[in-house]
């Protein structure tokens, strides 16, 4: 089913942190694609005439997960998320523009590391129905890319070719499955 066949009903959407992934992909060494996540996500979409009207997020930025334990205990340094001052990262959308299809321009301000900052999200409503307890659910998707370093974020070691370890630019990476609270 499609998102322009889904029919959406108006209310607030609890994320369900088991069914949503908050993913990061930034380049590393110039070759290749690092790719991380949060485990411990929160937050809410608001709906209203069929459509996202709101959303707001947290994650708990300790809760930052690589393959590697030494490296995601890396990035809870003050390095990169600094963990022990800044436990999270918020999300809060100013303006959800529906371009129709199920596709949204989602603008909001990013805060990590107590800097906050504009960013524009594409996401789009990748669907949308009853689940077998009777609950309500809303699925989105969406993508936005981030200078790290406007968030504090600018540790990094330089290459012979004079490149750098750790891309500057990020893409978040969301997959958000939400349920329908309770009128």
């Amino acid at each position: 089913m499609s998102a322009t066949e889904t029919t959406i009903a108006t209310g607030t959407w609890n994320v369900d942190a088991v069914h949503s992934s908050i993913g990061f992909e930034v380049k590393h060494l110039g070759v290749s694609t690092f790719r991380g996540s949060f485990k411990d996500v929160a937050g809410t979409v608001t709906t209203d005439g069929g459509t996202v009207t709101a959303i707001e997020g947290t994650i708990e930025t300790a809760s930052v997960h690589t393959i590697d334990a030494a490296l995601s205990g890396h990035l809870q340094t003050p390095d990169f998320f600094d963990t022990e001052h800044y436990p999270q990262g918020r999300f809060r959308s100013t303006a959800v523009e529906d371009l129709g299809d199920g596709k949204l321009r989602v603008r909001g301000e990013l805060q990590l590391r107590g800097v906050t900052r504009p960013v524009e999200i594409d996401a789009h409503i990748s669907g949308a129905g009853a689940d077998p307890y009777g609950n309500e659910r809303l699925g989105l998707s969406g993508s936005a890319v981030i200078d790290r370093t406007e968030f504090g974020i600018s540790w990094n070691a330089p290459l012979p070719n004079g490149g750098l370890t750790v891309g500057e630019k990020v893409r978040l990476v969301l997959d958000v499955e939400a349920v329908k609270a309770a009128s």
